[in-house]
This record gives structure tokens, sequence and C-alpha cells, in this order.
């Protein structure tokens, strides 16, 4: 995944864990196609409030998926 990487995070007290990092160009992209998912969604009639989705909801959340990868 471009952007995207695996660290290590140590809790402290517990063992830790390994922990999905983002720079910051892809946590931006992942956040403004997310809330372009949600924004859609929850206001479609079509959507249903999130219990369905329409095509647009679709294409905006294979967007959303492109952006992570």
């Amino acid at each position: 995944m471009s952007g995207v990487r695996r660290e290590w995070h140590d809790s402290g007290s517990a063992s830790g864990h390994m922990q999905t990092v983002a720079d910051s160009g892809t946590y931006n992209r992942m956040q403004a196609a997310y809330r372009a998912f949600i924004g859609h969604a929850t206001g479609c009639e079509s959507c249903g409030h999130g219990e369905k989705r329409c095509t647009v909801a679709d294409q905006l959340w294979q967007e959303y998926k492109a952006a992570r990868s």
C-alpha cells in the first residue's frame, strides 16, 4: 500500500502491537473520500441512512477503498 506502513507500537505496560500508520497525504485522501461517502449516505433517501447503498454511494465507497491502497 502506497503511503501506508506498519509500525510497532509500545503500549507501555502491555506487550505492544503492530499499528497501521499512513503518511499525511494518504491520510488526507482517505479522510476526504470517507467524508464524501458518509455525507452522501446520510443525506440520500435511496441509501436509507446507511442501511443500503445507491449507485453513487457504491462509487464513493470504491473511491474510499482506492484511497486506502
